[in-house]
């Protein structure tokens, strides 16, 4: 029923050449007037497979989570190699740290980690310079594991700016998450991100969200806090920060 409700729009909007007034953003988050045009950002681009050498990919994913909270790791077999991909992406994150390698698998929830897939649809619409798939946000979830089509729509904020990000066939993107922040104790940086509308393809993406059992509680490592680096963020039940982000309420 939602997806003919949406296909409905879509269809209407094409012809008219219009969308409805619900779905023009504000000025300040229009496409047209906030996306850094004729550039495409290069995200960091690291190579997992193979004879890769550890302790470089190691210093790359460091790197990239601190400065960026996003890569892109090249795979092809996504379904059945997730596990393995997502268990070595926490084991470097955790090196990274100077942490023990299976120390933020186990700090997000360990074998209970809940691996959430969805699947988003984004039609054709006549007005993309005014509308959004997505407004902008950081994911709840600890590691976002991303697949999209070769539809652009990804924008990454960077130095006070909206970018595209570059599209790479058969590579997976990876973003950084609320929880991998909070349990770093803000080394590693939550990715802002957005999402755009085409005008004239759909755009379709399938990420797995890698979430802390709703029970479980998050908070900084404590090897990562000291008086020079106190805790940054509260302790808390994954469900309790989940409903007070999606009431924004504060945390």
């Amino acid at each position: 029923m939602e997806v003919q409700r949406v296909q409905s729009i879509a269809s209407l909007s094409k012809h008219a050449n219009t969308i409805p007034s619900e779905f023009i953003r504000s000025e300040n988050e229009q496409p047209a007037a906030t996306t850094v045009h004729g550039a495409v950002l290069a995200v960091p681009v690291i190579n997992i497979g193979g004879d890769s050498d550890e302790k470089e990919i190691i210093e790359l994913i460091s790197e990239a989570s601190r400065d960026w909270g996003y890569s892109k790791k090249a795979t092809e077999e996504y379904g059945q190699r997730l596990l393995e991909v997502s268990n070595k992406l926490l084991k470097w994150l955790s090196l990274g740290l100077e942490l023990d390698e299976q120390e933020l698998k186990v700090a997000m929830g360990g074998e209970e980690t809940v691996f959430l897939m969805k699947i988003n649809y984004y039609p054709p619409c006549p007005r993309p310079d005014l509308a959004l798939g997505v407004v902008a946000h950081t994911d709840m979830s600890a590691v976002t594991v991303l697949v999209p089509n070769e539809v652009q729509g990804l924008q990454v904020f960077r130095d006070e700016h909206w970018y595209d990000v570059e599209y790479i066939p058969n590579a997976l993107i990876i973003h950084i998450g609320d929880q991998i922040e909070i349990l770093s104790n803000g080394t590693y940086k939550a990715v802002f991100h957005r999402t755009t509308v085409n005008k004239d393809n759909t755009r379709m993406s399938w990420p797995v969200f890698l979430e802390p059992p709703p029970e479980f509680e998050i908070g900084p490592i404590p090897k990562l806090v000291n008086e020079q680096s106190p805790p940054k963020y509260k302790t808390k039940k994954y469900k309790d920060y989940v409903y007070c982000k999606l009431n924004k309420l504060p945390q």
